[in-house]
């Protein structure tokens, strides 16, 4: 019994290193396989806070293949969202970069219950294919595929720049736009606030509930196959937790972003704002996580 409860102790890090030793590039010619929540996962997490401006989405909160499905099922009543960037270093399917939207609370109707408020992950984009397939067949996570550019400059500021593979007009989405559709800067000498601890379990203390209610997916054409639709509900419970907490300053300057020449939208209808979404200022005091510790849990499914 001893034997086992140290074998079963191992197999976190057992998996792991296994992960690490294969491609997860998206020229890699391994299968996408199953990856079953529950998912523990570590990296670095940026965190920028959104109060909603208005009462009405933006276009650009759903990328194009959900924007015209029941994914978008739902009345949108905002509150607050958040706007997250993850550097996973660790994960079932290897390390990946991620860009998540969530743009608030949405109102969402269940047989046999009450009219419930929870948040939602509208648009959100990954570096590689296994996690794509894996975040929407496990969560109903929209996930698509974009380049991620990460640079950091001698005073410590990091830069990031993502090009979409969905905003080309290409229904297959086999490569990334020549135009960055977002980007950003995230300097902590500013404030010079470090390593305080921090975990999403003060939301709960705060009357805040981030469990995720998702609604079903849309089949897409993914060049890798990437993009499978899913024909019911699912809530998830995150979690995210870090003692190398720091308080920074995120410059989202857009520049000329990737609008058409002579437009105020891109090749696939998402508004450009100066300063990426609505209502949000140039300059945003924000979080990072740094070797944080993040958790998705077994989905609750229901029918659609």
């Amino acid at each position: 019994m001893k034997f086992l409860t140290k074998f079963l102790a191992l197999v976190p890090a057992l998996v792991s290193s296994l992960a690490a030793g294969q491609d997860w590039s998206n020229n890699s010619t391994d299968p996408i396989e199953p990856a079953p929540a529950p998912w523990t996962l570590r990296g670095t997490v940026y965190g920028i806070t959104l109060l909603p401006a208005s009462p009405k989405l933006p276009v650009k909160a759903y990328a194009p293949l959900e924007r015209t499905s029941n994914f978008t099922e739902g009345e949108y009543v905002g509150i607050l969202g958040m706007i997250q960037i993850v550097r996973y270093t660790e994960s079932p399917v290897g390390p990946y970069d991620e860009l998540l939207i969530i743009p608030g609370y949405f109102k969402y109707d269940r047989e046999g219950h009450k009219t419930q408020k929870r948040v939602r992950v509208s648009r959100i984009y990954v570096s590689q294919k296994y996690t794509a397939w894996n975040g929407r067949t496990n969560w109903n996570i929209p996930k698509h595929l974009a380049r991620f550019d990460w640079s950091e400059d001698k005073f410590g500021t990091t830069t990031l720049k993502l090009y979409p593979h969905d905003t080309t007009g290409d229904a297959t989405e086999a490569s990334p736009a020549k135009k960055p559709w977002f980007q950003m800067k995230f300097s902590d000498a500013v404030t010079g606030i470090v390593n305080i601890p921090f975990s999403a379990e003060l939301y709960n203390l705060v009357g805040i509930n981030a469990t995720l209610v998702q609604p079903p997916l849309p089949q897409g054409e993914g060049v890798h196959g990437e993009l499978p639709g899913t024909n019911h509900w699912a809530a998830t419970v995150p979690g995210q937790a870090s003692s190398h907490t720091t308080l920074g300053l995120f410059d989202l300057h857009q520049g000329e972003g990737d609008k058409l020449e002579g437009k105020d939208v891109n090749a696939v209808g998402d508004e450009f704002f100066p300063n990426f979404w609505p209502g949000l200022p140039r300059y945003n005091i924000g979080l990072r996580l740094a070797d944080a510790k993040i958790t998705f849990s077994d989905p609750e499914i229901w029918d659609s």
